[in-house]
């Protein structure tokens, strides 16, 4: 009889602590489990839902444009005012001016013309640098008639005062003879001033 409970009696252990290993799995440890998963499935995001188009023959609903609002028509415009027009610059002369007869022919020997009474005259070639032609001088009437050989045709001459006053510079020349001025007026630096200039015809 004994024999037989000792067998019976270590099974009923052996249960026993199967038992409390059992409970001991899913007690607090399940809660704890449960605690953790619990946060991660609330904080986990939710995707919104994809819009779908409208069922057919269902149009979306027309943009509505916003009002233009229209200037009130009691207001009149700005007037336009008209630019003011600068004054032009008028040129002044003094005669007798520089100025050689045209035209004058590559075959010339001779070179006529006006300039103020009194002037030593040069007739110069402004294409070759301001070669000298002749030189002359103006009569108490303002007319010249001037020797003058080398002419080329296509060539254009000039008519330069040939002398300095006495301790006159060459500015002061200039500005001394500029209402004279004929319309062939150049200032050529390096080369001369030249009063009147005409083209040689051929």
């Amino acid at each position: 009889m004994r024999s037989r409970m000792k067998p019976n009696l270590l099974i009923i252990l052996c249960a026993l602590a199967a038992s409390l290993l059992l409970l001991a799995a899913c007690g607090p440890g399940a809660n704890q489990a449960e605690a953790t998963i619990a946060p991660a499935l609330e904080s986990a995001p939710t995707t919104d839902p994809v819009p779908t188009a409208p069922p057919a023959g269902e149009a979306y609903p027309p943009a509505v444009a916003a009002p233009v609002e229209a200037y009130p028509s009691d207001q009149a415009a700005p007037p336009t005012v008209a630019p003011e027009a600068y004054p032009s610059v008028v040129e002044t002369f003094q005669e007798p001016r520089f100025r050689i007869d045209q035209p004058v022919a590559a075959t010339a020997t001779t070179i006529t013309g006006q300039a103020p009474p009194g002037t030593s005259l040069a007739v110069m070639d402004v294409t070759y640098n301001g070669a000298l032609l002749g030189t002359g001088r103006s009569d108490d009437s303002g007319r010249f008639t001037i020797p003058v050989t080398g002419l080329v045709a296509g060539n254009r001459i000039g008519l330069a005062v040939g002398e300095l006053a006495e301790g006159q510079t060459l500015s002061q020349m200039a500005e001394q003879f500029f209402p004279y001025r004929g319309e062939g007026f150049m200032n050529l630096p390096n080369v001369g001033i030249f009063f009147d200039t005409v083209q040689v015809a051929p």
